[in-house]
């Protein structure tokens, strides 16, 4: 059975089929209108990209929706990931899509559930983000990431939070990677000096 198993392994090796490919390979195959790449890429990275998408946000709802916005804008843009310049990571990129969907979805909610203007409350309650942080970070440490210029904060969240490089933050944020270093500098001074 192993050695049958091992033939059928090099046969899909030879012919280059989906299972035997990275990320990278299976997006340039998308690119190229391939559906077994696209399935498999989904299989790969769907149940991680769920995981994730929920640590950010607990509607079951908005998740479905999000990762499916997500594989469409993967099946629509592979090229552009594809035409990118070499080094990029495929599940970074799968995840700027994600998140950018997600923040998208969080704004049609939040303006289809806006009150109108004379029924407002006069006080703005904390961000998503901000109460997750509440629950998560001890009062000392959350204070200080509260006190952080939003800028700064996004590049931490990016990075820390959603575990970013410095590349895919740039991506999520659309500034320029210096900009992001600097940022990420920035804020760590800021965050050792509200601490000490």
């Amino acid at each position: 059975m192993s050695r049958a198993a091992d033939v059928l392994r090099g046969v899909r090796a030879i012919r280059g089929e989906p299972a035997d490919l990275d990320e990278e390979k299976l997006v340039r195959r998308v690119a190229r209108g391939d559906r077994r790449a696209f399935e498999e890429l989904y299989r790969r990275t769907s149940p991680w990209l769920t995981v994730r998408l929920r640590r950010r946000c607990a509607d079951d709802q908005i998740v479905a929706e999000v990762l499916q916005e997500t594989y469409l804008a993967v099946w629509r843009a592979a090229d552009a990931f594809a035409g990118a310049a070499a080094g990029g990571s495929a599940v970074g990129w799968l995840w700027t899509i994600a998140a950018r969907r997600l923040i998208d979805a969080f704004r049609r909610r939040a303006h289809h559930a806006a009150p109108p203007a004379a029924a407002a409350p006069d006080h703005t309650s904390p961000a998503a983000e901000d109460a997750v942080l509440d629950g998560v970070i001890g009062d000392e440490v959350g204070d200080a990431l509260r006190r952080l210029a939003p800028e700064l904060r996004a590049v931490l969240q990016a990075m820390v939070l959603d575990g970013l490089s410095v590349r895919e933050t740039s991506v999520l944020l659309g500034v320029p990677e210096g900009t992001v270093k600097t940022r990420a500098r920035r804020a760590r001074i800021a965050m050792r000096e509200a601490l000490t």
